[in-house]
């Protein structure tokens, strides 16, 4: 079954990398700003698939590829790998404001 939540639950997991490669550049220049708007973003994506792997679950409406979980967990680990770059490049980075 490829349905456009199990694209999306991939498109997810490809802008993990980008999201942490963007808070180390967002550390750089210090834009907590910036990068809370980005990660907030990808956040409330991450949390619209989870709802519809869950609802794809609850239906029954046949065998669901994914687990709801399947993007809970990337994004923990996007999350935590995040503030530790964002905090790496604010304490290497002066930035301009």
């Amino acid at each position: 079954m490829t349905g456009p939540t199990l694209l999306l639950a991939y498109g997810s997991w490809a802008a993990g990398p980008v999201v942490a490669y963007a808070a180390l550049s967002h550390g750089l220049m210090r834009n907590a700003i910036g990068f809370t708007i980005l990660f907030g973003l990808y956040t409330s994506s991450v949390l619209a698939i989870w709802g519809g792997l869950k609802l794809q679950t609850a239906g029954g409406g046949g065998a669901t590829v994914l687990a709801p979980s399947a993007v809970l967990a990337p994004w923990g680990a996007v999350a935590l790998v995040s503030a530790v770059l964002y905090a790496l490049g604010a304490w290497i980075g002066g930035g301009d404001g």
